[in-house]
């Protein structure tokens, strides 16, 4: 098994860290693992089996996964091996490249696979970027080389670092927060969105990085 490139997560899903990729824009599936043989992880989504090729490019976002990286690094090792966190059975999430074909996995998220906007086990498309402006019906995000604007209503899931606490005040004031209380200029995020007939709608918003202020 191939190594990957291992980056730490303090709590999956709820606080990530954001890795540099090389396309803004991508796809992703969550499902259930169903085997992992040499550079390949296959997982079942809606009841499909897909196929990824996994490389030493790929990002693995898992508990504990920061910490075995610097411990293979300490030993003169390449880096730490996927199926030490990636097990059959298990929940993932994995973006990916479709190229020819070939599914390529650009970052897994192993582990209970998240009860969020987009269910348990779904697909669509995913951008990241920067958030360049805030309304109360959308939200625009520049990329490395383009920019979207998202449609959000109260059914658009925003999560990340800190956002739970928010949520809770409003919620002690009585108030439902909405997508801009919660998000702000210059903040990156992950857009999980469904693109129907040319109309992006964020289902979910995952905040990687606040921004500095």
């Amino acid at each position: 098994m191939r190594s990957v490139l291992a980056v730490l997560a303090v709590a999956l899903v709820a606080s990530l860290v954001f890795a540099p990729v090389a396309s803004a824009q991508e796809k992703w599936v969550r499902g259930t693992v169903v085997s992992i043989a040499s550079d390949t992880l296959v997982v079942k989504v809606m009841g499909k089996d897909m196929s990824f090729k996994v490389d030493k490019s790929t990002q693995l976002t898992a508990r504990g996964a920061g910490q075995a990286q610097r411990q293979a690094e300490a030993k003169g090792a390449e880096g730490v091996k996927l199926a030490e966190f990636v097990k059959p059975g298990t929940g993932v999430e994995v973006h990916y490249k479709d190229v020819g074909g070939t599914l390529t996995a650009i970052e897994l998220y192993p582990g209970p696979v998240k009860e969020g906007a987009s269910g348990p086990e779904t697909t669509g498309g995913s951008a990241r970027g920067t958030i360049t402006a805030v309304g109360g019906a959308s939200i625009t995000v520049k990329g490395d080389a383009k920019e979207w604007t998202f449609a959000v209503d109260p059914k658009t899931a925003v999560v990340g670092t800190g956002l739970g606490t928010i949520t809770r005040q409003f919620k002690e004031q009585g108030k439902t927060p909405t997508v801009a209380d919660l998000l702000g200029v210059n903040d990156k995020v992950i857009v999980y969105f469904q693109d129907t007939a040319g109309a992006l709608k964020a289902t979910e918003i995952r905040v990687t990085a606040k921004a500095a202020k």
